[in-house]
């Protein structure tokens, strides 16, 4: 394991180095200044922007990224299935057993809510915020893809998709940074561990049908 994240250096430092600044930014500043702080830097650009970018994290969008990718490597799309799936029980279970009455923004900044910038067409949530799914989600699929990926000076730029769906969840009120922060934290290490197993369980089997797609198995 060690030295399989070794070879994959060139995504997990520069994940690391901003997960790292970021956790600086919450030792200094509270969680209600930085979602203001967000909030009050908006353009009509970005409101379109992250409505839909954030997207990325539902659950629809990783699972056709899902299928698709196993139309042409099988054991890829199983990755991005599986990690999607392991890493979204472990964050319903956060959600729903552990930090059941973590509220999301709307809720804890209601008395301020109406002078706040809201992105009209998205409706806000006031329960179940810790940790973010989309941005749990996001990491996921595109560390699994960056894990897949052969070049290492394109393994960074798949950082910044799971990072944008993190930030879009702050610009429209429904997580705090804490959320998003260890969301990512979550998303990672999972998809790291389905990837290496999955590998070394491939490696035991033989069947050259599953080294193609979906195309080819059937």
């Amino acid at each position: 394991m060690k030295f399989f994240c070794l070879r994959h250096r060139s995504y997990f430092l520069p994940f690391f180095v901003i997960w790292a600044i970021l956790g600086v930014l919450q030792f200094m500043f509270s969680q209600n200044f930085l979602i203001l702080f967000v909030n009050k830097h908006w353009t009509p650009f970005a409101d379109i922007f992250f409505k839909n970018f954030t997207y990325v994290g539902d659950g629809a969008f990783i699972l056709v990224s899902g299928l698709t990718a196993a139309l042409f490597s099988y054991r890829l799309g199983v990755k991005i299935f599986l990690s999607y799936a392991v890493s979204g029980i472990f964050v319903q279970f956060l959600k729903q057993m552990v930090f059941t009455e973590i509220y999301r923004p709307p809720k804890i900044l209601a008395e301020i809510l109406p002078l706040l910038h809201h992105v009209d067409g998205v409706k806000l949530y006031h329960f179940n915020s810790f940790p973010s799914g989309h941005t749990t989600s996001a990491f996921a699929l595109f560390t699994v893809l960056a894990l897949e990926c052969k070049s290492s000076a394109l393994k960074p730029l798949l950082l910044i998709p799971p990072l944008l769906v993190a930030y879009s969840r702050m610009y429209l009120l429904a997580h705090f940074l804490g959320d998003v922060y260890v969301a990512a934290f979550v998303g990672i290490p999972i998809s790291v561990l389905v990837y290496f197993y999955m590998n070394q369980y491939w490696e035991t089997q033989s069947n050259p049908r599953l080294n193609g797609g979906l195309t080819k198995l059937f």
